[in-house]
């Protein structure tokens, strides 16, 4: 009774390869400001009325904050790897000096003793 028709569908389109990605890459720019070096004490207090360069502000401040808290906190690990490295290489030290110590001790003892 009813007669299917074939349905036309449009073929897909294919991908970009990754030389059109790559190209397309260069094309783009960013198109806010630089970031400008904002001090906690001049940054903008954000409100619902606030303008989006103030957001910007604000997020590029803490933006930067971040990476000076990482960079603070991986300089904090390094030192404290080498405070641990000193420490050891004194106990090491401090041991053998003791070991040598005890050695002359006990060849003084010997020789009183003869």
């Amino acid at each position: 009774m009813f007669r299917k028709s074939k349905q036309t569908v449009a073929p897909l389109p294919k991908p970009p390869t990754e030389e059109q990605m790559l190209e397309d890459l260069q094309l783009f720019h960013e198109t806010r400001p630089a970031p400008q070096h904002l001090s906690s004490e001049n940054l903008p207090t954000l409100t619902e009325e606030s303008s989006l360069e103030d957001w910007w502000k604000v997020y590029d401040a803490s933006v930067e904050h971040h990476e000076q808290f990482l960079g603070l906190k991986t300089n904090a690990q390094e030192l404290k790897k080498m405070l641990q490295q000193t420490r050891e290489e004194l106990q090491a030290a401090c041991d053998k000096i003791m070991a040598e110590i005890n050695q002359d001790l006990e060849r003084l003892a010997a020789t009183m003793s003869e």
